[in-house]
């Protein structure tokens, strides 16, 4: 009868463990399942922010584009998006600076860039494929803004989410190139 007894009080440390192993993974799984769900609601916010964010400048440049042509006397056609004349008619575009000559190469650039962002045609659903699409998209639209961006003669502003006032102050040329050393802070 005392080895019963002895058994069990050196079986209680094994069972205590087992018993907290189970709660922890029960735990664990419930909240792993709503940290990642809050997770993934946030990382999908902020690249559709950007998304956004890409596809109004897109809107604007073509805007800009469609009325630099309509003041030129070459009378161009405004940029094609999805076999439609694109043209949105804000006032706001109007006060903005006319845009360089007209090139080939913007326009071009400028329609993939309305490709590439536009909502109706992206997928929603929540498989690899379409994750892996948008990221894709997000990224070669970035690239195609910066193009653009070059292309009218217009500085790259920093207004994210994860900008600061720092980000904001330019110093230097402007260049980026290894011999602009003005932005480099001083250390003593």
């Amino acid at each position: 009868m005392d080895t019963d007894l002895l058994d069990s009080l050196l079986d209680l440390e094994e069972k205590f463990y087992q018993e907290g192993y189970n709660l922890g993974v029960a735990d664990g799984t419930a909240a792993g399942y709503t940290e990642g769900s809050v997770f993934a609601v946030e990382k999908g916010f902020e690249k559709f922010v950007e998304m956004g964010r890409l596809y109004g400048k897109a809107l604007v440049w073509a805007q800009r584009l469609a009325d630099s042509n309509s003041h030129s006397s070459e009378q161009l056609t405004p940029v094609d998006v999805s076999d439609e004349s694109f043209s949105l008619d804000p006032s706001i575009c109007k006060s903005m600076p006319a845009l360089p000559a007209h090139s080939a190469r913007l326009a071009r650039n400028l329609a993939t860039l309305m490709e590439l962002v536009d909502p109706a045609s992206m997928d929603m659903s929540n498989t690899e494929e379409a994750v892996n699409d948008i990221d894709e998209r997000l990224k070669g639209a970035a690239v195609k803004a910066k193009l653009i961006q070059r292309a009218m003669g217009e500085g790259e502003e920093t207004l994210g989410p994860h900008s600061s006032a720092k980000d904001m102050t330019k110093s230097g040329d402007g260049t980026g190139s290894i011999e602009d050393i003005s932005a480099l802070n001083v250390r003593h």
